[in-house]
């Protein structure tokens, strides 16, 4: 099978390709600046601005892929505040565009998108329920829902506070583990709650929702957990020092843009419905991957 993948240099973009060359299939990935650190005969690298929307187009239509798997976004929630019309360019547009192209020529797309829909309010969201953003970047990653809802052969992908040792951008257990082994102390919060989805295991379900061309809405995520608790997990499963992690609330944070409280979402259905498991084994896989030093 060949697979087309956005924001290919990404931690859960780097973390998609190695299981799809792991299961043999034929890789296309798509990256702005940063490179993809994978060399492997049947991974191709194409530099290219998703933003581009003409050369979007050409490449996708040209590479004839089975599957697009789209996870290409501005990420950063604050920089999305400040900057809606480079956010709404990044990360609803290239959506729209490629859902145009799939109800075309119908190949399976999957569309990486985030707990922060959400508003926070409750918390343990399911599948069907209502978003109401509370930030910018959320408004986006919901129009990119919208945008790919009418195709005839689409899968959208929730994940929340993706994390783990890979390139890309620092996730909290990266920069946590940098902070610890420099003796320096962090700060989390006891008062915001997600729950956190290991990048390995979001890259495995992903790959066998394509191969097996899973419709619908999934929610590909751990446990429910503070920010605080999140820490505390990390440094026992990683053997280090937790006396360094101080408390801190919400109402501290000089945030742009406004977070939801508890934006932790509800994985029954997708865990019943998937092979991987992508809820229990997630400490033990970060522990494989820092044992392993892939720490890009």
């Amino acid at each position: 099978m060949k697979i087309l993948i956005t924001g290919a240099s990404s931690l859960p973009g780097y973390r998609t390709i190695l299981e799809a060359l792991k299961r043999e299939h034929e890789v296309v990935g798509l990256h702005r600046t940063n490179p993809i650190p994978i060399e492997n005969e049947r991974l191709r690298k194409i530099s290219l601005d998703v933003s581009q929307l003409n050369e979007l187009r050409k490449v996708i239509i040209k590479e004839k892929s089975d599957v697009v798997i789209h996870m290409a976004a501005l990420g950063d929630i604050d920089l999305c505040e400040k900057d809606r019309e480079s956010a709404w360019k990044t990360n609803v547009k290239p959506s729209m565009e490629i859902a145009f192209i799939a109800s075309k020529i119908g190949f399976f797309t999957i569309y990486l998108s985030t707990d922060y829909i959400f508003d926070g309010e409750k918390g343990n969201y399911r599948e069907d329920d209502s978003p109401n953003p509370v930030n910018y970047y959320g408004l986006t990653k919901l129009m990119g829902e919208i945008a790919f809802s009418p195709c005839p052969s689409c899968a959208i992908v929730r994940a929340s506070s993706i994390y783990g040792f890979g390139p890309g951008r620092t996730n909290f257990a990266k920069y946590l583990v940098e902070k610890l082994k420099a003796k320096e102390p962090v700060k989390a919060l006891i008062d915001q709650y997600t729950s956190p989805t290991q990048a390995t295991l979001l890259g495995k379900a992903i790959i066998e929702i394509a191969e097996r061309k899973m419709e619908g809405v999934f929610h590909i995520v751990g446990e429910r957990m503070s920010r605080y608790e999140f820490a505390i997990k990390i440094t026992e499963t990683l053997d280090l020092d937790k006396s360094l992690i101080q408390t801190a609330e919400m109402k501290e944070m000089k945030w742009l843009a406004k977070r939801p409280r508890d934006s932790s979402l509800n994985s029954e259905r997708s865990r019943s419905l998937l092979k991987t498991d992508f809820y229990h084994r997630a400490f033990e896989t970060l522990k494989e991957e820092y044992l392993r030093r892939e720490q890009i």
